[in-house]
């Protein structure tokens, strides 16, 4: 059985290990979900990653995955009918043609104009965050900025109001856990939050989520359970993944003595960003896909209505295409990765994770140059089968 998913008490560099070793070992390891739920991990190569990922006979049909889970849960005497919302029929877990109708009502909030134009409140919201931490004493960085800062920006964007968003925070944080006897309860709570926002009179008609209600091609309005799966899709991957990533490239600088060197040359922050995203990208596995039909993974038979995760880690460190790409480095020529997908269901977020991101690095290595790491060697890290990010970040800043 692969620990692929659940590695236990895992640290930074630990799951690199183990998804390297793995992918040198074959492409396919059967592994186990906290529910009993068996996926096959997918450890591949960028390219081959990059083809499965656009792969047609790899489903992200919302109920093709949830009938298999279902069926799973059944055969293991689980009385569990439900599954958490980030299941739903979103344009996460739908094909074409429902998927590109699903994207097209959300991309023009995520295109790079939209993205530029809402920088100046990204900063405005950073520098806020940061004016209230203190100086010269030690401070965890994911609850006092890198989860925050993206949650504030995602709420306004969306239209979550600014008193919800610590609570939608915590319910997420619960529904991720890796405890299917709390995880779920939690999903329930959130899905009757998200009812009441989009049905209420406060719903902000000019909020992302407003126009989603409103939306009306020729008739075609979204239906409750699409606005229901959007909002969670939303919600969950717009901070995230973004608090993951903050926290990695944080870390990442830090670990590998370049902070210094980023306060005085802040052009290097992109290129960080990037590292970070090749080396230690915060989101473990692509999300679950189903196969349609039988087919071969580098040689190796898949049976169809098999459940997939493609390791994005894995491939982002290819020491084909990466000279020495176990380690970290910014003076690489390319920094090819799939830290954000690729094909049709590419991440919609990605221009905003990275200007968040690149703006949170920016900020805090200019304000305090000689900022320290204050914990251990190598921090513990999340532990579902998704995210791989540090659950805390002790550290001084320091001018």
């Amino acid at each position: 059985m692969s620990n692929l998913l659940t590695g236990g008490d895992l640290r930074a560099r630990d799951h690199h290990r183990i998804e390297d070793d793995a992918r040198a070992a074959g492409p396919l390891h059967d592994a186990m979900r906290p529910d009993g739920v068996r996926v096959q991990v997918v450890t591949v190569g960028l390219e081959a990653a990059r083809k499965l990922l656009a792969d047609r006979r790899l489903s992200k049909d919302s109920d093709a995955l949830q009938r298999e889970i279902k069926r799973q849960l059944a055969a293991l005497g689980s009385t569990q009918t439900d599954l958490a919302g980030l299941f739903g029929p979103s344009m996460l877990n739908s094909d074409n043609p429902k998927h590109a109708r699903l994207r097209a009502l959300a991309v023009k909030a995520f295109n790079a104009e939209a993205v530029q134009q809402l920088a100046p409140r990204i900063e405005e919201i950073t520098e806020e965050l940061i004016d209230g931490l203190p100086a010269d004493e030690e401070i965890d960085l994911v609850r006092a900025l890198a989860v925050p800062m993206p949650l504030h920006v995602i709420g306004e964007v969306l239209g979550v109001p600014a008193r919800d968003r610590a609570g939608v925070r915590a319910l997420i944080e619960t529904m991720m856990s890796m405890d299917p006897e709390v995880s779920q309860p939690a999903s329930d709570a959130l899905g009757g939050y998200f009812h009441g926002l989009l049905t209420g009179d406060e719903l902000d008609e000019g909020s992302l989520f407003g126009r989603l209600v409103a939306a009306d091609d020729d008739g075609d309005r979204l239906s409750h359970d699409e606005l229901m799966a959007m909002a969670f899709l939303l919600v969950v991957a717009g901070h995230e993944t973004t608090a993951g990533l903050i926290t990695n490239v944080v870390h990442d600088a830090l670990d590998n003595g370049l902070w210094e060197k980023v306060a005085a040359d802040p052009g290097l922050v992109p290129v960080l960003v990037e590292e970070t995203l090749r080396h230690n990208n915060p989101v473990r596995n692509s999300t679950h896909r189903i196969t349609t039909e039988p087919l071969e993974i580098d040689g190796v038979a898949v049976p169809g209505n098999t459940l997939l995760l493609i390791n994005l880690g894995s491939a982002g460190r290819c020491p084909v295409v990466h000279e020495d790409a176990a380690r970290y480095r910014i003076d690489r020529g390319t920094t090819g990765h799939v830290a954000f997908g690729h094909g049709p269901h590419f991440c919609l977020g990605s221009g905003l994770a990275r200007l968040e991101t690149e703006i949170v690095l920016r900020e805090l290595t200019s304000r305090f140059p000689r900022t320290t790491y204050s914990g251990d060697e190598q921090p513990a890290v999340t532990e579902n089968d998704i995210m791989a990010s540090s659950k805390s970040l002790p550290v001084v800043l320091r001018r």
